[in-house]
């Protein structure tokens, strides 16, 4: 869970709904937060002068869980806070926040001309090509984004680019500190792994009666049946509201005439195109075409090459979004095979030649009116989605009962009786928890019942209210009802004891100078597996095994052994290690070096972030952040 966050947390520029808008309002800490009544206004942090209230981090941690969401349905926001999340939006708003006030300090600044720009170019606000500013402000109000808070966080990032960008991008690996970890990927080794089964193990006696009942209070944790919990939900999924919604004909048919111009389709052209800076030197280009000369043969002169000057198919509103109006208004007013002359545009002087030309294509009502129905029944079906979720969320925050809830917006009740945290009951080996409810489980243990029926999200566009019923603590089970499987894992206990004897007694001889092999047959144990190659060879197999692992750690004749779990113990040996020669493999020093150039970016960015903050000054308080987070976890009540 909290590597999911890390995910977003990194980006400087994360990607959201509307890809670079959303993500600069996430990451700058404004709008409004759903925290409702936990937020509180204090201070968790000093940067630079400038304070980080509650607010501030409790709404960024907010909207950092709502995209983490988008990838993991199941992510929850106690659970996160419990486990760092919260401390990590918090360094991570430190550190933008310090990039913001050193960016000042060195008189780093965005024009208004800039934050344009970025508007315009998230293709979520544009139509046909073109930026639409009713498609820009409808999907603010979607979000409750206003355009001053967007704007404001689209600056912050912008500048923190700025500042952080040229210091990553030069960032260098050099060869010398990538041989050694080439040279250790190269090393061949060999050795051998053994196993000491348990099952190998004489059977110990049968336990005596205080010999089982000290087993069986110095394991009663094993005997013992978990906490169950007991819940009943409601479940409400998009597939079943879209059967609610109708579109009628009338409604597609206006839709359709208001947006006539989608439907009346775009004439495209193939163009070719030659751009320089000088008048005189484009007129003599379209000169040369417009007296026979061919279009590659003209552009050769001004030294363009054939992949220069193929701009491919443009409708006329992407062509003037590339060059100008005037430019694409020459062009489209050309015949098949006509060339334009010399027109001036911020990039310089165009010469432009026709090459194809493919009429617009409307498409009909009927054509259109699967497609639009389509559409409008998706929409209609997202805003009330989105409408009953918030109706259930305002009512069951006005403390009305899942009865209640589930009645008034036609929901079905299901039961599930008391099961473990795995969705298991104990009590019943047959039991299998329905598939719906499945996900519910770990969020019926993470809810508190005093907080009562809760709106959970258990998947794309699938809901679920949630109420919490009885609750069973975890109890152990008397000695006499588990009496076979006590005395089962005692032998097993037994066993596994001799079997770690044994291959201490193994590892002990071979460090004696005894063959490794020879020692293990001794013990009349399976043979000794051989184990040989080279570490990046070992490493790349699917699944390194534990002894694996520890084989590649060993120094040249140690001997080690590790558990096997209820198995038994491994012993592992390492007979020679023959150092590696990059000479053999010198591509695998520059593969080296480009997988540490992956890292070290990120290793510098946050090298001098951390710089940043102590030049700008940076105050912590850590009782603050542990407040922040009780708010959350509901520690505090």
């Amino acid at each position: 869970m909290i590597s999911l966050f890390r995910r977003y947390l990194t980006s400087w520029f994360a990607l959201g709904l509307f890809g670079l808008v959303l993500a600069a309002f996430a990451i700058s800490g404004v709008g409004n937060t759903s925290f409702g009544g936990l937020v509180g206004g204090g201070g968790v942090a000093g940067v630079g002068g400038e304070e980080i209230t509650e607010a501030k981090l409790l709404g960024e941690f907010d909207r950092t869980l709502r995209r983490a969401r988008q990838q993991n349905p199941k992510l929850d926001a106690r659970t996160a806070a419990r486990q760092g999340a919260v401390g990590e939006v918090y360094e991570q708003l430190i550190a933008t926040t310090a990039l913001e006030a050193f960016a000042r300090q060195q008189g780093i600044a965005i024009s208004d001309r800039a934050i344009d720009g970025e508007i315009a170019s998230v293709d979520a606000f544009r139509v046909n090509g073109r930026f639409d500013d009713a498609t820009y402000r409808r999907l603010l109000a979607d979000q409750r984004l206003s355009e001053r808070d967007l704007r404001a966080g689209l600056r912050g990032d912008l500048v923190r680019r700025q500042v952080i960008g040229p210091v990553v991008a030069a960032a260098q690996v050099p060869r010398g500190l990538a041989a050694p970890y080439a040279a250790l990927l190269l090393e061949n080794r060999s050795g051998a792994i053994a196993i000491v089964p348990a099952t190998a193990m004489p059977v110990p006696p049968a336990p005596t009666p205080a010999q089982l009942a000290a087993f069986y209070a110095a394991h009663t944790a094993a005997f013992t049946l978990p906490e169950r919990r007991a819940f009943r939900y409601a479940l409400l999924d998009r597939d079943r509201l879209a059967a609610t919604v109708a579109v009628t004909d009338a409604e597609v048919r206006r839709y359709y005439d208001a947006n006539a111009a989608t439907y009346a389709g775009a004439e495209t052209r193939k163009l070719l195109q030659v751009v320089v800076p000088d008048r005189a030197k484009a007129a003599q280009v379209a000169a040369a075409v417009t007296g026979g000369q061919s279009f590659a043969a003209a552009a050769a002169t001004a030294g363009f090459a054939a992949a220069d000057i193929d701009i491919g198919e443009q409708t006329k509103a992407k062509f003037a979004d590339a060059t100008s109006a005037a430019v694409a208004d020459a062009a489209f007013a050309l015949a098949r095979g006509g060339t334009i002359a010399p027109v001036q545009s911020p990039f310089g002087w165009h010469v432009v030649s026709v090459i194809a030309v493919t009429p617009a294509r409307p498409r009909s009502f009927d054509a259109a009116k699967a497609e639009i129905t389509a559409k409008l029944k998706d929409e209609r079906t997202t805003a009330l989605l989105s409408d009953t979720t918030a109706k259930i969320e305002d009512a069951l925050s006005g403390r009305t009962s899942l009865a209640d809830v589930a009645k008034r917006f036609g929901l079905a009740i299901a039961t599930v009786p008391g099961v473990t945290r795995a969705g298991t009951d104990p009590t019943d080996p047959g039991f299998v928890i329905a598939p719906a409810a499945a996900p519910l489980v770990a969020k019926a243990f993470d809810a508190d019942p005093a907080d009562g029926p809760t709106l959970q999200q258990t998947g794309k566009d699938i809901f679920a209210v949630v109420e919490v019923g009885d609750i069973t603590p975890p109890a152990a089970q008397p000695l006499a009802k588990v009496r076979d499987a006590v005395v089962a894992a005692f032998v097993t206990d037994a066993r596994l004891k001799t079997a770690k004897t044994v291959a201490d007694t193994i590892a002990a001889q071979t460090a004696a100078n005894r063959p490794f092999a020879s020692v293990v047959a001794a013990h009349d144990l399976p043979p000794a597996h051989p184990l040989a190659g080279r570490r990046i060879d070992l490493n790349q197999a699917a699944g390194v095994p534990p002894p694996v692992k520890l084989f590649m750690t060993l120094g040249a004749g140690a001997t080690r052994t590790l558990p096997a779990g209820p198995q038994g113990w491994w012993v592992v040996h390492v007979d020679t290690i023959t150092p590696g020669d990059v000479a053999t493999t010198p591509a695998l020093v520059d593969s080296a070096r480009a997988q540490f150039a992956k890292e070290a970016p990120d290793e510098i960015g946050a090298a001098f972030a951390q710089a940043v903050e102590r030049q700008v000054g940076v105050k912590r308080s850590t009782s603050a952040l542990a407040a922040a987070t009780a708010r959350i976890t509901g520690a505090g009540k």
